[in-house]
């Protein structure tokens, strides 16, 4: 028998406490209370099929994880609990693009936001979509602002109250930072200039936290000289409101469309003027938006139709890489102890698609001694090992010449086990290529037609190594071929990388602070005018 609700007293007592030994990590326990419930009494229901995705999910069974919520909304494909089915696609989106499956991964989550009956997270699941779609090659502009258009459509249906135009005047610029990352994350790694290299002749910093979690990163970060807010669990009328009282002149959102995000937040107009950047790589889409931080290499030009934001660029970098790992000494190249050239990718497995694949496998072929390792979480499993090894065969890669190594936390030694790093495209590398670089790895990365796709070329641009960024699948794999045919060059790239990372605009604070302070200056007397 199927059972559609809860209300049956044994099975409900056997769910919660399958869902306590869930919330305990007490997985196989879990799976096994409902599957033996099961087994007994063929007693099953939505809940308690979800229950088992979410275990699959945490074990990072992937593949399974998507045959179970496959069933799952085959069986329950007519319930009126819309909410949970809408989690159920969110899951099968977040499992589809951990295996690279970008397209149904965006196909997942916007029919999650179409379910979903609650409008907050009707746009979380449209950032969702929107993350991963930053993946799909030959992502046309049209088709994202067709996404944006829908993501404003709901924000609308909020009915937000924005906050009247500020007349307030301040003897110092107030710079607000909205993030939920401000941690050993990514963004942790480029936002120290902000707090501790302002000119605080000119400017007041304001530093309002979302991340609820806290830890080495957020004390260091919390110990600069300005205004800190922790805002965390606050909703979004609140958070507006805190904005608004410390009255900011310029509110820079470092979020995007990425977890825990706080984007209708701009919808309120608490501040002046309204920008993003730094933790995301495309537009808002959002009205209120004034502007997104980026750099001439990135943004060719002021305007793009990828963004309903102006690009603001900097005439560097609009990165400023100031790492807190400690980072292990440099060694030679292996391809000096090996006799050939390895090549490899640390890159999330979201960015790696088939077209990136492809040019990989040209590049073994004109290579033909080399070898390439691949390194991420999904193949901590024997299912992600097991899916990736039949992607890589079905797309005839030499499986003999390729090293599937699973996420390790002693990750940067490792590089000293790579000659050259291979960038993915169109979503490159950040601070994984900024690690590459550090560790004195040569990276090989290819220019895409938008802003995110063009991070590899502005970071060895400001590195003086544009040669190694191609604007083209071919160039891409004659430049890695070069590269690898070298291995005295590449013994002295691996000898003076760091100090060239060290020397140049991604790793120079105060000429960074120079020029975010006279785009920060010039936004604002373009508001007095």
């Amino acid at each position: 028998m199927m059972v559609d609700s809860v209300e049956v007293r044994g099975f409900f007592v056997v769910y919660e406490r399958a869902l306590g030994l869930f919330k305990q990590k007490a997985y196989d326990e879990a799976w096994q209370l409902l599957e033996s419930y099961y087994q007994q009494t063929g007693a099953k229901s939505l809940v308690s099929e979800l229950l088992k995705s979410h275990i699959l999910w945490e074990q990072k069974k992937y593949v399974s994880t998507i045959v179970q919520l496959k069933a799952l909304l085959r069986e329950y494909a007519t319930s009126e609990d819309k909410k949970r089915l809408a989690g159920a696609f969110s899951i099968l989106g977040g499992t589809y693009a951990r295996l690279g499956q970008s397209e149904k991964a965006v196909e997942s989550y916007m029919k999650s936001a179409q379910l979903e009956p609650e409008i907050p997270q009707k746009l979380v699941e449209i950032s969702n979509a929107l993350f991963v779609a930053n993946a799909i090659e030959n992502l046309s502009s049209d088709r994202l602002q067709e996404v944006y258009r829908l993501y404003r459509y709901y924000l609308k249906k909020m009915k937000i109250e924005a906050y009247p135009l500020p007349q307030w005047q301040h003897e110092k610029i107030r710079i607000g930072y909205l993030s939920a990352d401000l941690m050993d994350h990514a963004v942790g790694q480029f936002v120290r200039p902000f707090f501790f290299d302002f000119d605080r002749r000119f400017f007041k910093v304001y530093v309002f936290q979302l991340n609820k979690k806290s830890d080495f990163v957020t004390e260091d970060l919390q110990s600069a000289p300005v205004y800190w807010r922790n805002i965390a669990g606050k909703n979004f009328d609140e958070i507006a409101s805190d904005i608004r009282r410390d009255e900011i002149d310029i509110l820079v959102e470092l979020g995007g469309h990425t977890g825990n995000n706080a984007l209708p937040v701009l919808a309120y107009r608490a501040a002046k003027i309204q920008i993003s950047g730094i933790g995301y790589f495309n537009s808002t889409g959002i009205s209120e938006c004034d502007g997104f931080l980026s750099d001439i290499y990135c943004a060719p030009e002021e305007y793009s139709p990828y963004f309903t934001e102006k690009l603001l660029r900097l005439p560097h970098t609009h990165f400023c890489y100031c790492p807190y790992k400690k980072f292990p000494q440099v060694v030679p190249p292996p391809c000096l102890r090996n006799g050939y050239v390895t090549f490899g990718s640390f890159n999330n497995f979201v960015k790696v698609n088939d077209g990136m694949l492809s040019l990989w496998r040209e590049i073994l072929a004109q290579v033909p001694s080399s070898r390439l390792m691949l390194k991420h979480q999904l193949l901590s499993t024997d299912e992600g090992r097991d899916y990736t090894i039949r992607r890589l065969k079905s797309l005839k890669m030499p499986l003999e010449r390729i090293e599937l190594r699973s996420y390790s936390v002693d990750y940067l030694q490792e590089y000293g086990e790579i000659d050259i790093a291979l960038d993915t495209s169109p979503y490159p590398g950040g601070l994984t290529t900024c690690e590459a670089l550090y560790m004195g790895v040569p990276l090989v990365s290819l220019c895409g037609n938008r802003h995110g796709a063009r991070f590899g070329e502005s970071f060895l641009r400001n590195l003086g190594m544009g040669e190694l960024s191609a604007d083209c699948g071919g160039k891409y794999v004659a430049i890695a071929v070069e590269l690898a045919s070298d291995y005295e060059f590449l013994s002295i790239l691996r000898s003076r990388l760091r100090q060239m990372m060290q020397e140049s605009p991604l790793m120079d604070r105060h000429a960074y602070m120079r020029d975010v302070e006279e785009l920060y200056k010039n936004l604002q007397e373009d508001v007095v005018q």
